[in-house]
């Protein structure tokens, strides 16, 4: 890995931590927590964990889209130059780089569909049976699937790195 690579990616990976610290700053004291709610596909589950949250946690997520967007753009940016860009694959590589490379921007994609659909549901009435549940949850689930996929493969290629 060159200098410039890896000061790319060292600034990649500040902004991300920095950015995910954030996200944690706004939204860590929602119980139940916000993968709760992400991950629930039943309209009743759905409303249940909103009530639980209060008028107060219900502001603090709905405040959080603004943000939400830049952050899936910092983590889309941090996956591709950390895969692209680490130093992790070999030259007789290319395929699992490129797929390593475009899972996080796959996961910012849905997250961001997902954001939309979140968008939708709340400007609805309160308790309202949705397709935008089920749909949302199904966009987070994926989102969720990319991002383990990435630090698995990541984390295969660190261990690999360090043992040799």
């Amino acid at each position: 890995m060159t200098w410039k690579s890896r000061a790319v990616v060292t600034l990649a990976s500040l902004a991300f931590v920095s950015s995910q610290t954030y996200l944690a700053y706004l939204l860590g004291g929602l119980r139940p927590n916000i993968l709760s709610l992400q991950l629930t596909f039943h309209a009743g589950c759905y409303w249940e964990i909103l009530s639980q949250w209060g008028e107060p946690g219900r502001a603090a997520y709905r405040g959080h889209f603004g943000y939400d967007g830049v952050h899936a753009l910092i983590y889309a940016v941090f996956g591709y130059l950390l895969a692209t860009r680490g130093g992790l694959f070999g030259p007789a590589e290319p395929r699992a780089r490129a797929w390593t490379a475009w899972m996080l921007p796959g996961a910012a994609f849905l997250d961001l569909l997902e954001n939309l659909l979140q968008l939708h549901i709340l400007a609805g009435p309160f308790g309202a049976q949705t397709v935008a549940i089920p749909l949302s949850a199904l966009c987070a689930a994926g989102k969720w699937g990319l991002v383990l996929w990435f630090a698995l493969a990541i984390g295969r290629r660190l261990v690999s790195k360090l043992g040799t």
